[in-house]
């Protein structure tokens, strides 16, 4: 037992001498390692970093710790991604870009960069990188979502919508088109409502007069009914089930008829 306990500690002042003759570099090499397997990221590449800038011989060529030392800004990103860290999420994705060329064309990245940015209502940045992802074919669908709501966010309705019409034409499948339709009508719908109203205002005048004026305004207002109607219909266009747009229609044609058929029993006398 004694023999077995001198060699044990013989083997551990070993070990700590080989520790203790460790360069510089190694030590950095074998602490980014250690962080590495406990998944501190930053810990691995500031560890990393240290080894590699070293002159340890063969840090120049050690291609193994080279390529998870670039994907621990990834990895990185994404662990703060996780705690919704965006901002460091987002400079350590910027990092893992300008660290591996494939990664500016990989829409993943690009996409979950985007991300990150539009929380940091860094929209300009988050518009470019959401039409890189689509270009590079990753959830195209919903990056073009993403893109009509930075373009609603600035106040352009009419690029908004465009893309909306672009995207339900693209992706008419997408788990995304109830969110797409509901983007697009709102305002289709507070656009047909102007002409419905102002009808309606007149429709409400004509009821009061005699006979020949009653038409006169009655006229104009079936002109805006007439008007509305086709806004409506679009709106119908894009969904199908929107009982308000039903509702208007029915509401335009409901006047428009009783517009006629009273003009057609003046005739009549």
């Amino acid at each position: 037992m004694k023999r077995i306990l001198s060699v044990l500690v013989m083997f551990l002042f070993f070990v700590s001498a080989f520790a203790q003759d460790l360069s510089d570099g190694l030590v950095a090499k074998n602490a980014g390692n250690d962080a590495y397997r406990s998944k501190d990221y930053v810990s691995a590449i500031k560890n990393w970093e240290k080894y590699l800038a070293s002159d340890e011989e063969g840090a120049e060529v050690d291609e193994n710790t080279k390529s998870l030392y670039n994907k621990s800004f990834k990895y990185a990103a994404n662990a703060f991604m996780k705690k919704k860290n965006y901002q460091n999420a987002y400079d350590y994705f910027q990092l893992f870009i300008d660290k591996n060329a494939e990664a500016a064309k990989d829409g993943k990245v690009a996409y979950t960069l985007s991300y990150c940015a539009t929380k940091l209502k860094n929209y300009d940045d988050a518009l470019s990188l959401y039409q890189k992802a689509i270009v590079n074919g990753y959830k195209e669908d919903v990056s073009m979502l993403y893109v009509a709501n930075i373009y609603k966010k600035a106040g352009d309705e009419d690029k908004m919508k465009a893309t909306l019409i672009d995207a339900l034409a693209k992706y008419p499948t997408s788990k995304s088109k109830g969110k797409m339709a509901a983007m697009l009508t709102i305002p289709m719908l507070q656009e047909a409502a102007i002409p419905f109203n102002e009808a309606n205002e007149l429709a409400k005048a004509a009821s009061s007069n005699e006979p020949t004026a009653y038409l006169t305004n009655m006229a104009k207002a079936v002109a805006k009914f007439e008007t509305a109607i086709p806004l409506f219909q679009e709106v119908l266009k894009y969904d199908t089930t929107n009982d308000q747009a039903k509702n208007y229609i029915k509401n335009c044609e409901d006047n428009i008829k009783s517009y006629n058929d009273y003009k057609a029993s003046l005739e009549k006398k």
